[in-house]
């Protein structure tokens, strides 16, 4: 079976960057409604906030006047969305206490980790053109997405690392966010990967075996829009081979 990387986005979801709840809904037309002029059916507006659930980042995030999300789906630039990847699963713990931040644990993944983990992996040292990230002793929170008080991002140099490969165009990660500057309006790590390659945030990995798979990850073609609600699925070689042959 393929794996499926967001989560269900009930109404109970909450917003992770204090925006109120990640999803509402209200409802249009009511099936059971005895008003005569209204149609049949049931109807619902949906609000989302991408930053909380499964999403991707275009450029223009963090990068003022750079390319939206639709810009993707105008140009030969769409490979980013689909095509081999690489999920990384972090072994250990390398969590450590942010000081003054009670309950936030932190993990830099530096250079040396990120080049051994995609060699573990790969078998070899040349950088993947899609990378997924999570580690294996993330805990989850209720709804399923990855603990936001566990906070996993890229040192600058591991981020320097992939985009070294200029066929490099996708970053993904469990956690919800690719950066973590408390205090700061600095986001490096954005500016770094962003220059070359969209994100991936709030991914569900937690039941992805480390490997290599085959990304199929579109978001809604949102015109000026800085980042969009996507639901990426992974493949197996042999899923798709069988698929293929049916």
């Amino acid at each position: 079976m393929p794996y499926i990387l967001s989560n269900i986005v009930d109404t109970s979801v909450p917003g992770l960057w204090g925006e109120g709840e990640a999803y509402v809904r209200e409802s249009i037309y009511d099936i059971n409604s005895d008003d005569p002029q209204l149609p049949p059916v049931n109807y619902d507006s949906h609000l989302l906030k991408p930053h909380s659930i499964a999403h991707i980042d275009a450029p223009a995030h963090i990068i003022p006047g750079a390319p939206t999300c639709e810009h993707f789906y105008k140009s030969n630039r769409n490979k980013c969305f689909y095509g081999p990847v690489c999920v990384l699963r972090l072994a250990g713990s390398a969590w450590t206490q942010v000081e003054g931040m009670d309950g936030i644990r932190l993990w830099r993944v530096s250079v040396q980790e990120l080049a051994e983990s995609i060699e573990r992996v790969t078998g070899g040292q040349s950088i993947p053109t899609k990378v997924f990230i999570t580690a294996d002793e993330v805990p989850c929170n209720r709804h399923g997405f990855h603990d936001p008080n566990y906070v996993l991002v890229l040192e600058e140099e591991a981020a320097k690392l992939l985009v070294a490969n200029p066929n490099f165009n996708a970053y993904g990660t469990s956690w919800k966010s690719s950066d973590f500057q408390p205090g700061s309006r600095e986001r490096p790590i954005h500016k770094i990967l962003l220059s070359q390659a969209v994100l991936f945030e709030c991914l569900k990995l937690d039941h992805v075996p480390e490997g290599r798979y085959f990304l199929n990850g579109f978001p809604l073609p949102l015109a000026g829009a800085s980042e969009s609600p996507v639901v990426p699925v992974l493949f197996e070689a042999h899923e798709l081979k069988q698929n293929l042959q049916d």
